[in-house]
Formats: C-alpha cells, sequence, structure tokens
C-alpha cells in the first residue's frame, strides 16, 4: 500500500467516525454539534475518497444512505415512497452545475424546465397519511424507508387537520381525496415559542434547548402525548409523493384548498432568475418569526421529476441551497474561561449585543487558546461573529485596523478562575486543565454529568435545581443525592411538593439502571458513553472493574492505552474509591444488566475487504454483540478472518498461517443459528481449510484492503 492510501485511509476512517457521531448525536439525541456546512464538506470528502478507492464504500456508508432518526420508543411504519434527503450546495458555481445537468436532462426528453423555488424551513420532516379525508397515521423520516409512528403527538399540531371538512373548508365535497392520501411537510417552531419554552424551563429547573430545530425533533418522540401538547410546534406542507397533479405548483395549491399551511413560493425559468429570487429570500430572512437556512429549488413538472429520478439517498430534481452563514462585527467586552466537568478551561467572549440571523448575540466561543492565539485576539476589538450552522456563535476574525490604541491581549490564565490552583498543561492537547476536582465549577459540571440521560437518567434533575442545592449545602458530592431527603428539596427555592417529590422518585428509581450507567456518570476521564458500555460488558461487575490492571482493562473492545490508564488511576485514587464505597453502600448499580452473546466468546476475528451488505462497522459491531473481538492485524491468535471483494494482505497472511477465512454469508449463518451453533462457538479449535472462502476475490497488488 502506497503512503498517500494510507494517508488517505486514515483520513477517510477518521471522516467516519467523525460524522457517524455528529449524525448519531443529530438524529438520535437532537444535539448538533457541528453545522450543516461542515458536516457536508465532510460528507463531500468522503464520497470524493470513496470514489478514488471504491473499496471503501460500503452498503453503510453516509453518503449512500439517509440520516436515520429511528428509535426503539415507536412502532415502524414503512414509507410507500421512500423518504428522501435532499442534497445541499453552498454556492452559485455549484447551483449552476446542478440547474444545467438537470435541465441538459431534461433536453434530452425534447422539454424546457421551469422551477420551484421555496423558503428551507429548519424544521424536522414528517409524513402524514390520510385515508378518505381523515388522518391514519404520521411518521418522521427515519432511515427513508421506515419511520416512527408519532401518530399521537403529530395529532396535537393545530397545523395538521385531523380530517377534511368541505364545508368548513368550503370546497366541494369531491375535492376530498378518496383512498389513501400521503402529504410530506416539515415540522417546525418559531422562535419567540422556542424563547418562551426555554424559559419555562428555566422556572421548572429543567435543561434548555439548543434551537428550535432540535426543539422539534425531541418533542415529536415524546412518549407523553399531554406534555407533546405544551410544545408549540407548527407544520408547512410541501409535497405530495403520489399526486395526479402535473405541477410541483398545483400540488402546493391543492394542499392549501384542504386546509393545510403552505410556503410561500417563486417560479423560475433559468438560473438566473433562481439567483435572483435567492437574494431575495435571503434577505427576508430576519423578518420570518421561524428559521430558514436556504431555498429548496425543484423541478414543477411532476413527469420530469419521475424522469430524472433519484440517487440512493437524494431526488436529482431538487436541490437545497445554503445560504451562508450571517456575519456581523461587534466590539469584544471581555473573555470570561469556563471550567468544565474534567476541569477544561475554555475562553468564552462577552460582546456588544449585536443582532444575527433573527436574535441577539451577547456571547460567542473561542474553543481554546490556539484559537485565541490564530485570532492574535485584544480586548476592545472588533469582531466578526457568526453563527455556526445557525447554532453556535463564534468569533471568525479580527478587524486589526478597528484596534484601540494600547489595546492588550488575550492571554490564557495562569490559575483557575474559579478555585485558584495551578492550571496545567498536558502534553498532545490544547487545553488548560484544572486538577482539583473539588473545583466548585467541576463539582456542577460533574452533577449535570451525573444524572444526564446517557448517565442516570435522574429527570427533572436540572442544572437550576443543582446550583440551588449545591449553595444551599444540600449536596457537595455525588453520594450526597441519594441521602436527599423530600424535605431537603422541598426546601429549594420554586420547588412545589409535587415537583420535589418527583425529582426524590427519580433519583431512587436510578439505583435500578445498569453498570454502564453508574460507570459513564462518574464521569472519568475519556470515558464516555461506548467505552462505560464495553468495560461493563467485559467485566460484568463494578469489583472485577476496580481489580482489574492497566493490560486487562486495555484487552477490553475499543480501549486503549490512555482509557486504561484512566479508569485504573480513577479506581485507584482514595478520593474516589471512597466516594465508590458509599455509592455502593447507597445502592446503586453494580453489575451489568445487558445481555451478553457468547458465540464468539473467547475469538479473535480481522475484517478484511469489501462485504456485500454490510460495512465494517456493522460487521464488526455484529462479533462484538456475540462475545468475540476484532483485531487490525492477522496473527497465529486469530481465530478467523471475514473477508469480502478486494480483500488484501490480510487475507494472504492468513492463508499463509492457515487461519479459516469466511465470507458475509457464513457470519450470519452463525449468528442465525445462534449458541446451538456449535462450529460458531468453538470456531478458533476447529478452523476450516484456508481456502474455504464463497464470494471473495483475491485482490489485485495494488488494491487498497478495507482493514481494521
Amino acid at each position: 500500500m502506497s503512503e498517500q492510501k494510507d494517508i488517505d485511509r486514515t483520513r477517510y476512517f477518521e471522516l467516519k467516525k467523525q460524522l457517524e457521531e455528529a449524525s448519531r448525536l443529530y438524529y438520535k439525541d437532537g444535539v448538533s454539534p457541528m453545522s450543516d456546512q461542515d458536516f457536508d464538506f465532510g460528507l463531500k470528502e468522503m464520497e470524493a475518497l470513496e470514489a478514488k478507492y471504491p473499496e471503501l464504500r460500503g452498503k453503510g456508508s453516509l453518503t449512500q444512505k439517509v440520516g436515520s432518526d429511528l428509535t426503539n420508543d415507536f412502532a415502524k411504519v414503512a414509507h410507500a415512497v421512500p423518504m428522501l434527503s435532499i442534497a445541499n450546495v453552498y454556492s452559485e458555481e455549484e447551483m449552476r452545475e446542478f440547474v444545467k445537468a438537470a435541465e441538459e436532462g431534461i433536453a434530452a426528453l425534447g422539454e424546457r424546465a421551469t422551477w420551484i423555488c421555496e423558503r428551507k424551513i429548519d424544521g424536522v420532516s414528517l409524513s402524514v397519511v390520510y385515508e378518505n379525508g381523515r388522518l391514519k397515521q404520521a411518521a418522521t423520516r427515519g432511515d427513508g424507508a421506515q419511520g416512527d409512528d408519532v401518530t399521537l403527538n403529530a395529532l396535537t399540531i393545530a397545523d395538521i387537520p385531523e380530517y377534511f371538512d368541505a364545508k368548513k373548508l368550503k370546497i366541494d365535497p369531491s375535492e376530498i381525496p378518496q383512498g389513501t392520501f400521503e402529504v410530506r411537510g416539515e415540522v417546525y417552531m418559531e422562535r419567540e415559542a422556542f424563547e418562551r419554552l426555554n424559559e419555562q424551563f428555566i422556572l421548572e429547573n429543567k435543561k434548555t434547548f439548543q434551537n428550535c430545530r432540535n426543539t422539534v425533533s425531541g418533542s415529536l418522540k415524546l412518549k407523553s402525548v399531554a406534555e407533546c401538547k405544551t410544545r408549540p410546534m407548527r407544520f408547512f406542507a410541501y409535497h405530495i409523493p403520489q399526486s395526479n397533479n402535473k405541477t410541483h405548483e398545483e400540488n402546493l395549491k391543492q394542499l392549501k384548498r384542504l386546509g393545510f399551511h403552505t410556503n410561500d413560493y417563486w417560479t423560475a425559468d433559468t438560473v438566473d432568475e433562481i439567483m435572483a429570487i435567492s437574494e431575495k429570500i435571503g434577505a427576508s430572512r430576519d423578518s420570518l418569526p421561524f428559521d430558514i437556512d436556504g431555498m429548496v429549488v425543484k423541478l414543477n413538472d411532476l413527469q420530469q421529476q419521475r424522469e430524472l429520478g433519484s440517487t440512493s439517498k437524494s431526488p436529482r430534481w431538487a436541490i437545497a441551497y445554503k445560504f451562508k452563514a450571517e456575519r456581523a462585527y461587534t466590539p469584544l467586552l471581555s473573555v470570561e474561561f469556563q471550567v468544565g466537568r474534567t476541569g477544561a478551561v475554555t475562553p468564552v467572549a462577552n460582546l456588544a449585543p449585536v443582532r444575527l440571523a433573527g436574535t441577539t448575540v451577547k456571547r460567542a466561543t473561542l474553543h481554546n487558546f490556539d484559537e485565541v492565539a490564530r485570532l492574535d485576539l485584544h480586548y476592545g476589538d472588533t469582531v466578526g461573529v457568526e453563527k455556526g450552522g445557525e447554532i453556535i456563535p463564534k468569533i471568525t476574525d479580527v478587524k486589526r485596523e478597528l484596534r484601540p490604541a494600547g489595546a492588550s491581549p488575550v492571554v490564557a490564565p495562569e490559575k483557575c478562575p474559579v478555585c485558584g490552583e495551578q492550571l496545567t498543561h498536558i502534553d498532545g492537547e490544547v487545553i488548560l486543565r484544572c486538577e482539583n476536582m473539588h473545583c466548585q465549577a467541576q463539582v456542577q459540571c460533574l452533577f449535570e454529568h451525573f444524572v444526564s440521560r446517557e448517565a442516570m437518567n435522574i429527570e427533572n434533575l436540572g442544572p437550576a435545581l443543582i446550583a440551588s442545592l449545591l449553595a444551599t449545602g444540600k449536596i457537595k458530592r455525588i453520594p450526597d443525592l441519594y441521602r436527599l431527603t423530600l424535605e431537603d428539596l422541598e426546601s429549594q427555592e420554586r420547588m412545589a411538593k409535587k415537583s420535589a417529590k418527583n425529582v426524590f422518585d427519580a433519583i431512587q428509581a436510578s439505583k435500578q439502571r445498569s453498570l454502564e450507567n453508574l460507570l459513564h456518570g462518574l464521569g472519568i476521564r475519556f470515558v464516555g458513553r461506548t467505552s462505560a458500555r464495553n468495560i461493563a460488558k467485559h467485566f460484568r461487575t463494578l469489583e472485577k472493574i476496580r481489580t482489574a490492571t492497566v493490560e486487562e482493562l486495555q484487552n477490553v473492545t475499543d480501549i486503549g492505552e490512555r482509557i486504561g490508564k484512566s479508569v485504573y488511576e480513577f479506581f485507584h485514587t482514595p478520593l474516589y474509591t471512597n466516594e465508590i464505597d458509599e455509592l455502593v453502600a447507597l445502592g446503586l448499580p453494580t453489575e451489568f444488566k445487558g445481555v451478553v452473546k457468547t458465540l464468539f466468546q473467547g475469538q479473535t476475528a480481522v475484517i478484511t475487504g469489501t462485504l456485500p451488505n454490510m460495512d465494517r462497522d456493522e460487521a464488526r459491531k455484529l462479533i462484538e454483540e456475540n462475545g468475540g473481538k476484532v483485531s487490525g492485524s492477522v496473527s497465529k491468535k486469530t481465530s478467523w478472518v471475514l473477508a469480502g471483494e478486494a480483500a488484501g494482505s490480510k487475507l494472504t497472511k492468513a492463508n499463509e498461517l492457515g487461519i479459516p477465512v469466511h465470507d458475509e454469508a457464513w457470519l450470519m449463518a452463525q449468528i442465525a443459528n445462534g449458541d446451538e451453533s456449535e462450529d460458531g462457538a468453538n470456531a478458533s479449535e476447529d478452523r476450516a481449510p484456508a481456502d474455504a472462502v464463497s464470494n471473495t476475490a483475491k485482490p489485485a497488488e495494488d488494491q487498497m484492503s478495507l482493514d481494521l
């Protein structure tokens, strides 16, 4: 493998990991860890690498599928027509290329293209299906093929008609669609309603939301319909998947006659007209009551849409033209140094208030002190501020020509701004850190992390209540949570008896969680949700984790030297071990309660090549879920190799060592047979012939292998 291929391959899997995590957080947790533009640019880079090395592209690649918001809490609904996502472009050049390609396709049919332009609402897609004029079902986009059934929650949205009343709508009864009639649209929330909801949550000591779009995403998936009714969601209808009309414009007019709210639209015959409309829409975005992040451009003729078709994830007849992030300039007033849960010190800029993307911005992130140095930031500077992906304000540049005379540079603090302890800098990290675990800032953040949904999931115990309990001395350390009485909670400001009882019950209920929840909640450095689960699943009990050596910890799936050492040091530090003893005595979970499959227990597999129906991560997860371990290299300790098309040098080495080689069909057969399959359980002892590979092609020497 050439040096450039090594570099490209490393970059590809870095991107893959980063974007898959961002997609999971966005669709599953309603969190936006990066801007849409950064995500899309990363996806384009992945596509370019897959084009260069086709063996990288698996069926499960993000470039080949729609992001999924499916959860286990709702029944699944199959979409009659795939619910695809619209591709994004960010420049006029890209827009012109898209229009040119579409028009050339239409010209081949002897026709001309006309276009419809609409505002791109920053919301959540929803499919609503009517049967003989009455709402039957509502579903999220899900993975494009199927979505979550959220019918009851959708009925709480006033903009979605429960049924079509011809008299009320003042239309002829013959216009009421009979049989199955599907409408697709966008659920959104107006900015003022979002701000009021967050204000209410602050009063109720609940965690506030990041932005309008993420609020809607979480609200649609609420298990309580009563709670969903309190969320002021709206709905714009924009599409009829199976229409008898001839144009998209006729669809919009029909939807409006049926009582739906539809977006404004503009028609265009040329790309110049499209760009003029884009400028007009972009200029009006601040005056709208809701967030938009671009313009959607669609072919108007529905037959032309059908002729152009779609890719596996996006239609070829529509594009989203994303607006550039708005930028405003304002003076830097001061810089705060915030201390996080792990002691990381982050600089945050306080700004003279400035209007940006429909809201007033007073603060912006500076990320880290390397960024401060890059900007050469001085107090009093006039700085450029953007909303990254319409979410988090960030400083982008400095107008040095406006710098006040004698302005002082922003420098990193030497001591913790909260507790006064000396800050440390660890080699290989760009952050400063406070190592004092009793630092008040870290205590607040640690409590917030401990009670979070992915840790101990203590509902209704939000940041404001935690701050109040800390301020009144009711809690100082994590074990204190489990010593709180009803009276302690009722004594807090704005805490009614019912609310106090709910919090108290939630604290007690958290004792029934599993070991991985406690392990994640403890705030061990470098240990996230996945690492915590892998460790808990491997050792099964807290006691075994506490007595494990660094080497034993490193044997856990995806736990390297850094995490292994961190876990070992945590459980051998008296301050923490004393707290663990207290938590155990208070009845917190000490055992892993998940299901552990043993099909491949004690076996080590290596994956190489491109599998026909799954990517390497999917195969790795299947093997690990069934008790096996996946290694990145073939050795005498390898139990078997899973090989696909264009397998690399690892296949050659496996053959040389006489290690069994299997294909995807074999893997799925073993899993289907489960623990009843003696061959699967003893594969490391009963090796198949080295040439026992079905549906697997031997690689050419210059091909790059898809190896772990």
